[in-house]
């Protein structure tokens, strides 16, 4: 696990809603990474205030031909008869969590390099939200 967090910043956010969706994402990056890859996590400022959380694995990526289906509750994406553990409801209700608290999740693929997995929240401004949650705090 290779972690870069960037500076750190206040996301407006419930604690463990942004900590189950990263759980989520960096579960899947693991399960299904190859043997031996590599998963990294990294911060960094994003869009209209928000940051970007990604989470980045070296597993077989996704066929573009299967993007539209990857947040559908239990699509494996043929993965189902792999004998890895799953129901193919995590990105779902990753997706419902991420959005729930005013954020976008997405995904960047390519078959044979990987996947990277990213949320955006929004920040809160210095005294905006008691219970705004600092970035390195999500994580951790």
């Amino acid at each position: 696990l290779v972690t870069d967090l960037g500076p750190s910043a206040i996301l407006r956010g419930d604690r463990t809603r942004i900590t189950q969706a990263l759980v989520n994402l960096l579960s899947n990056a693991v399960k299904y990474n190859r043997d031996h890859g590599t998963v990294t996590l990294t911060g960094t400022p994003a869009a209209d205030g928000r940051v970007r959380i990604a989470v980045s694995d070296t597993g077989d990526g996704i066929p573009e031909a299967q993007y539209e289906q990857v947040f559908e509750p239990f699509n494996r994406l043929d993965k189902a008869s792999s004998g890895i553990p799953g129901t193919g409801v995590g990105l779902v209700v990753t997706k419902r969590l991420v959005e729930a608290m005013n954020g976008r999740i997405g995904f960047d693929s390519q078959v044979g390099t990987g996947s990277t997995f990213w949320i955006e929240l929004p920040t809160a401004q210095d005294g905006a939200d008691p219970d705004a949650v600092p970035s390195s705090a999500a994580t951790g």
